[in-house]
């Protein structure tokens, strides 16, 4: 993942992040939500938090698992004039209001997502973009995980969670893992 034009490995300071539903409700779905505790604290928006809590993903679940979540309202009328801009149809309201966070500090974040549409605009405009299978591999790389934790998440993900994938993409996991050491 590059953040501004610098490798960020984790080893160092945590870049501010900023996350959706989906890596937050997929590596739940999997058993391995810890993992984002490398990323504490995490900001949500609050239509975040009210998709999480249809999950019955709650603060205190994830204040359990280490993660401290700092949820920030954003005003309907930011997140519904983004809807309206050219190219932003394909966005839920949710992923209007990650956009406005990460474009409150000038795309300067990290931003976790699952939404191909989100990734490629805020990757657009300079944010670095990671989801639930690029935070698995930094896992593993950061040595947070073992090769047989990684294959076997990488499985849930593809087989028990809700996380919705490309053929294509399904594919290039799998060519990505036998390319790791």
């Amino acid at each position: 993942m590059t953040r501004c034009g610098a490798m960020w490995s984790g080893a160092s300071e945590v870049p501010e992040t900023v996350s959706d539903t989906g890596p937050i409700l997929h590596l739940h779905e999997i058993g391995r939500l810890s993992l984002l505790t490398a990323l504490s604290p995490l900001k949500i928006p609050n239509l975040v938090q009210a998709e999480l809590s249809l999950y019955k993903i709650h603060a205190a679940e994830l204040m359990k698992a280490g993660i401290e979540i700092t949820v920030i309202p954003v005003a309907e009328p930011i997140w519904k004039e983004i809807l309206l801009t050219p190219g932003f149809s394909r966005i839920q309201p949710a992923d209007a209001q990650v956009f406005a966070v990460a474009r409150t500090s000038a795309f300067h974040v990290l931003v976790l997502t699952d939404d191909l549409a989100l990734r490629n605009l805020l990757e657009r405009d300079g944010a670095t973009v990671a989801g639930s299978f690029g935070l698995l591999i930094r896992a593993y790389r950061d040595g947070r995980l073992n090769r047989e934790t990684l294959e076997r998440s990488v499985d849930d993900l593809l087989e028990k969670s809700t996380l919705h994938l490309s053929q294509a993409f399904r594919s290039y996991v799998r060519q990505l893992l036998e390319e790791l050491p």
